[in-house]
């Protein structure tokens, strides 16, 4: 399984997220939404033009969400 994580270099919770991710052998790209306007932009496209939070999390093409919606991910594998 593959990752894409949008996030920032200061989130407590994006690292958290990357570790829950790499300990269940699922390889994460992380993508830094503070670096540029079209990671922004990349990230609303996936997640919602409104979503301001990060971390957010694509699993394998498809949109999981944050935290909580990526440890309920890993709890059902």
């Amino acid at each position: 399984m593959k990752a894409i994580m949008y996030g920032t270099s200061k989130c407590v919770w994006c690292d958290r997220v990357a570790k829950m991710l790499n300990n269940s052998e699922i390889e994460v790209e992380k993508i830094d939404v503070s670096e540029s306007k079209e990671n922004l932009k990349s990230m609303k496209g996936v997640a919602g033009k409104n979503t301001t939070t990060v971390p957010q999390v694509v699993i394998d093409g498809n949109f999981v969400g944050g935290y909580t919606e990526v440890e309920r991910f890993i709890n059902r594998l």
